[in-house]
């Protein structure tokens, strides 16, 4: 089996290295130009939770015509904002059995997906794993936590076990899920109550919480989406705070995928994320106030370092 991971930022490094434990063979793809030489030259090095350091010799592409074989499985990892241009990017290595496994933050990514191939092709997947990019060829594995893999709805199938065995084989807690839309919103929930606050106050997940100003506005945050996801026809768990702040504790050195794209001033998925609940709040006549804000001042935040890197 060849496996294309589209999107080779720190989570797409992660899984494909892990992933090349397995019989499959694997192709890191981005257009992040510095990242993919330096994985061609000196390999993959990833920073393991007990500090030890790990080296992977992957294959590795910065153009879609510079991949090699088919692919029978493409998992992508690609910002929701560039779905659909990646995927056309790459579908002259996709044949008609070809797979589509999104473990991408937010919510749309199916639908974006289905633009572009087959829908019957697509599978959804939502990963609790935790990863920090640190420099070029170098990452971070900032927390465990579990995958979950199913069709878009209905029972997990054949197609579906094979790909949580290829997954257990590769390490990863993976089990496969006959609900992933309800997973899939459950994630936002916790992406919403992570993810915004530590881009926009440049703290590590931890400090979700471990501090009772982030936990307070976490849980402001969450509570809004939950009333939205319930008028959506999706009941949130009871705990789903305690979750959130577990989720924050299981990756507390990490620094959150949105806050790590602040960092470097690269476009967030904040539209995928509590820019989605704003908008689906508008759909239900739901005030989403908090999440309206941190959406805004997102933003704004982006807004400014994009515009200072026009600036000669």
């Amino acid at each position: 089996m060849h496996i294309l991971m589209l999107g080779a930022g720190a989570m797409g490094s992660l899984l494909g290295a892990r992933l090349s434990r397995t019989e499959a063979d694997i192709t890191l793809f981005s257009t992040n130009r510095e990242h993919i030489q330096a994985i061609q030259t000196h390999g993959l090095a990833i920073e393991e939770l007990d500090g030890s350091e790990s080296h992977y010799k992957l294959t590795a592409c910065d153009h879609p015509h510079k991949i090699q074989d088919d692919a029978d499985l493409v998992i992508v990892l690609v910002k929701s904002y560039a779905t659909q241009e990646a995927l056309s990017s790459i579908l002259h290595r996709c044949h008609a059995s070809t797979l589509f496994l999104t473990l991408q933050n937010g919510i749309g990514n199916w639908e974006n997906i289905a633009r572009v191939v087959d829908t019957e092709s697509v599978l959804l997947g939502s990963t609790a794993q935790g990863a920090t990019f640190l420099e070029p060829g170098k990452i971070r594995h900032g927390g465990n936590g579990v995958t979950f893999i199913g069709e878009p709805r209905g029972p997990a199938s054949h197609r579906v076990h094979c790909l949580v065995e290829l997954f257990r084989r590769a390490g990863l807690e993976t089990h496969s899920s006959d609900i992933m839309e309800q997973l899939i919103w459950e994630k936002l929930m916790v992406n919403a109550g992570i993810n915004v606050i530590t881009a926009l106050t440049g703290i590590r997940n931890g400090m979700i919480a471990d501090l009772e100003t982030a936990r307070e506005l976490s849980r402001a945050t969450v509570e809004e989406a939950v009333r939205v996801a319930v008028a959506r026809g999706f009941e949130m768990p009871r705990n789903i705070m305690e979750r959130v702040f577990k989720v924050a504790q299981a990756t507390a050195v990490n620094r959150s995928s949105m806050g790590q794209d602040v960092d470097r001033k690269k476009r967030t998925e904040i539209d995928a994320i509590n820019g989605a609940i704003v908008r689906f709040g508008e759909e239900e006549k739901i005030p989403t106030p908090v999440n309206r804000t941190l959406t805004q001042l997102v933003k704004i935040l982006e807004a400014g370092y994009l515009k200072e890197k026009e600036i000669p």
